[in-house]
């Protein structure tokens, strides 16, 4: 009797695991948000033929890499382009190199582009043609059963009821289809669904003050007759690459919106290597006519370079122009609003976000601004973090943007825009989405959640293939031990940072303690006053500051005399830094730290340009 009560409690006991186990621990597994990363079975979700869990529209880089790592979970996924191949900006503007983020945590080097975009360059990281690099799209689409992509096909309307698109409609070659999805992601280059949607955005510089003005276009081009097997037994092509920078900079540009910057050259076969760093600024993006007149200028100016080559280098002296790209790269456009704004001062501040969805360390180039062939870096990170809220628009719910249109400020996107970045930023969209078909919560959602959905999204990511560590990252005051951000002066410094008003520079050296000139100040202070207020800077500021803009070192009592000038304060003559006292426009911090002939170093300048123009 004993034994058969045993036996009944075993069985009952038996039946509760199974219940359990499939009842319970199998849909977490399946389906919940446990991050386990069990393959999607679509057919539970009960798609209609024209229906997909997510819809991504582009198919540059990173619009691939979204829909891969989406198909890649079991997701019903479908790809839009408007073009005939996978090849996007890449091949139509001749890039053949990319060159991964590394990222330093703890004193080491970490490479923070993994997954598809090793899946995708790994093979090709000493340069490729655009053939090479369309054949690996290829090889890895190919392999996607759960994804279907349309060719030569856009998007000519959307249906959206409150914050949620319920369809597009697509124009194909056979006529118009209507699809539809749980989620969207626009890897457009111009946000062409975002457009749509009436997202707000902004254009290249207007959140600077600056408007229709725009990153530099990139002009890569092939020659042809180049002895590269001599370039190999002469020296190291090393070597040769920092000579070809060298001789270059002899270069005298002929046209006067082209500039020659960081100039390299990638060997595609035994003759012939493709050029990069040529770029044309000053073009205005929605203007047809200027845009032809920006090409042809850009290869008048190839030609010209070639020519030059042929003369200098013995390599090159049987060398020709063959072509140019099928159009120009175009690194910014709009940026549009994001639920969150990532900007200079988070990049500065290598700042891990709660939220993460991928890692960057690429440097802040605000080179746009400036005219000769000089890069001009305005910050260097360790690493730092792109959190979900900037890639989820801020009107609307189920859509995903990625690409450097996303929600950055227009100089944060020249770090987190960078193409390697983008591509990772794709393939966390791809798992983004199909984390939220799964949790069933939407992506504007997500980007709001906190706690164990955080944990559990950034595991489901990070499972997924891209590269996600919490780390602690400051960037250190060369040649000392001070983090930049306990810096008296830091508050200053990332406001000017963030308006591309200083450089760093790769070490990330401001100058705190060089000792500033006039002229340093005054031009400091104008743009300062030109991009933080452009509404009250004008002719008359510049004609009452000039005096001032000399190459003498700057005292206590000059650095006042310019403040209150520029503000239209009167003084008398040698007490200026008094009367700056006085009228309380300056924090007595740094009114306190100006002697009369004493040298002001720049970051008090940094303080006084900052407080004036804030000020006004």
């Amino acid at each position: 009797m004993k034994d058969k009560s045993n036996l009944i409690k075993n069985l009952i006991v038996v039946v509760l695991i199974f219940v359990t186990v499939w009842f319970g621990i199998r849909p977490i597994l399946s389906r919940n948000t446990g991050g386990q990363n069990k393959k999607i079975n679509s057919n539970d979700y009960d798609f209609a033929e024209n229906e997909y869990g997510t819809i991504v529209i582009g198919s540059e880089p990173e619009g691939i890499a979204a829909a891969i790592s989406c198909a890649r979970t079991g997701l019903k996924t479908l790809l839009i382009t408007e073009d005939d191949h996978l090849g996007s900006y890449i091949s139509k503007a001749l890039i053949s190199r990319m060159n991964p983020q590394q990222g330093i945590i703890d004193g080491k080097k970490v490479m923070l582009n993994e997954g598809i975009y090793q899946q995708i360059f790994g093979r090709l990281s000493l340069g490729f043609s655009s053939s090479e690099y369309e054949k690996s799209l290829a090889e890895l689409v190919k392999k996607e059963k759960n994804l279907t992509i349309i060719y030569d096909s856009h998007i000519s309307e959307i249906v959206m009821k409150d914050e949620y698109i319920q369809g597009i409609y697509v124009q194909g070659s056979e006529g118009k289809s209507y699809y539809k999805a749980r989620n969207y992601i626009d890897a457009t280059w111009n946000g062409v669904l975002l457009d749509l949607a009436e997202t707000p955005y902004t254009k290249g510089s207007e959140d600077l003050g600056i408007g229709d003005f725009y990153a530099p276009l990139e002009f890569n081009f092939k020659i042809s007759g180049v002895d590269v097997e001599a370039l190999k037994k002469g020296k190291k092509m090393t070597e040769f690459a920092t000579e070809f920078k060298i001789v270059l900079t002899a270069y005298e540009m002929a046209n006067k919106r082209t500039k020659l910057v960081s100039p390299s050259f990638i060997s595609q076969n035994d003759d012939e290597l493709i050029i990069s760093g040529l770029q044309v600024f000053g073009v205005d993006l929605e203007d047809e006519e200027d845009l032809e007149s920006a090409y042809k200028e850009a290869e008048e100016e190839a030609i010209m370079l070639t020519a030059f080559l042929k003369n200098v280098l013995i390599a090159f002296q049987d060398c020709t122009y063959e072509h140019g790209p099928e159009s120009l790269f175009i690194p910014e456009y709009k940026h549009f609003e994001g639920r969150y704004t990532l900007t200079v001062g988070d990049i500065l501040e290598n700042k891990d976000f709660r939220n993460k969805i991928a890692l960057s360390a690429q440097e802040v180039d605000a080179s746009k601004f400036i005219r000769t062939n000089l890069r001009y870096v305005v910050t260097k990170p360790n690493v730092y973090s792109i959190p979900l809220g900037s890639i989820v628009p801020v009107n609307l719910q189920n859509v995903i943007m990625v690409g450097s249109k996303a929600g950055f400020t227009s100089l944060a996107s020249t770090s987190a825009g960078n193409i390697p970045t983008r591509i990772t930023v794709g393939e966390a969209a791809g798992l983004v989405s199909a984390y939220s078909v799964i949790s069933g919560k939407t992506p504007a959602q997500l980007s709001e959640s906190i706690d164990e959905e955080v944990k559990n999204l950034e595991k489901y990511i990070s499972r997924g293939g891209v590269k996600l560590v919490d780390f602690s990252e400051s960037i250190i005051i060369p040649d000392t031990e001070e983090k930049l951000m306990d810096h008296w002066a830091y508050r200053y410094i990332k406001v000017l940072a963030e308006y591309g008003l200083i450089s760093g520079g790769l070490e990330n050296d401001f100058k705190l303690d060089f000792e500033a000139s006039q002229e340093v100040m005054v031009v400091l202070l104008k743009n300062a006053m030109l991009k933080m207020t452009p509404e009250l800077y004008n002719l008359s500021v510049a004609r009452v500051l000039e005096p001032y803009e000399t190459k003498d070192k700057l005292n206590g009592e000059n650095a006042a005399a310019i403040i209150l000038t520029s503000l239209s304060k009167d003084y008398t003559d040698g007490n200026a830094i008094q009367t700056l006292k006085d009228m309380n426009i300056i924090s007595a911090e740094l009114t306190d730290r100006l002697q009369n002939n004493e040298k002001v170093t720049l970051d008090i300048v940094y303080g006084l340009v900052v407080e004036s123009v804030e000020g006004l």
